[in-house]
């Protein structure tokens, strides 16, 4: 193993930080192509890197999520599984951004973004600090929401049948979202399928 990679004090490795690592060689670009194909470096997307899996670093795609591509907050059915709503482990990390939509397919996991306005992009994200890192994720109030806004949803039939059928949301952490919340997400979001969610809600708790 590289000692200098062992000595590395982030888990999450720049292309900056490695050319600087590597500064006292003519080519510090080719002495990265060498320990990606050694397996060394494991190459997230252009410029962002993890140590190889024989290091024995943990890492975080919560985290990675806002380094792929940001600024940008986790939500969907992923913020949704954080939350306990939804019993299937999410494999995708679905966030909200407010650049346009991109998807990247990594040796880690895959990633999407959805663009939202920047007016509807703040309200109701949380910023979480971890021992593996920081990221903003959507209050559960907001991921429904968010999943609401991107789905044609036309009455609060379709959209009871769209939480309990389609993402299989318990019943019994409905009761625990914050109404008041709620309806500040629709208000601020002026979108009928998002009113139809939120009465679907309200009829719940």
């Amino acid at each position: 193993m590289e000692e200098k990679l062992l000595k590395a004090q982030s888990n999450y490795l720049t292309s900056n930080y490695l050319h600087a690592l590597y500064s006292f060689l003519e080519m510090p670009k080719n002495k990265i192509a060498g320990l990606v194909k050694k397996g060394e470096l494991v190459p997230v997307r252009r410029g962002l890197y993890l140590h190889g899996k024989s290091y024995g670093r943990q890492y975080s795609l919560a985290v990675l999520s806002g380094m792929v591509y940001g600024p940008s907050a986790i939500s969907f059915e992923y913020a949704l599984s954080q939350h306990g709503l939804i019993p299937e482990r999410v494999e995708v990390l679905t966030c909200i951004c407010f650049k346009r939509n991109k998807s990247f397919e990594t040796p880690v996991g895959n990633f999407h973004y959805k663009y939202i306005s920047k007016g509807l992009y703040p309200e109701g994200v949380e910023f979480y600090q971890t021992e593996l890192g920081n990221y903003f994720m959507a209050t559960a109030e907001k991921a429904i929401c968010d999943m609401a806004y991107f789905q044609k949803i036309i009455s609060v039939e379709s959209a009871r049948s769209y939480l309990f059928e389609s993402l299989r949301v318990d019943r019994d952490e409905i009761k625990k979202l914050n109404l008041e919340k709620l309806l500040l997400l629709e208000k601020l979001y002026k979108r009928k399928n998002v009113g139809f969610m939120v009465d679907a809600i309200r009829s719940e708790i």
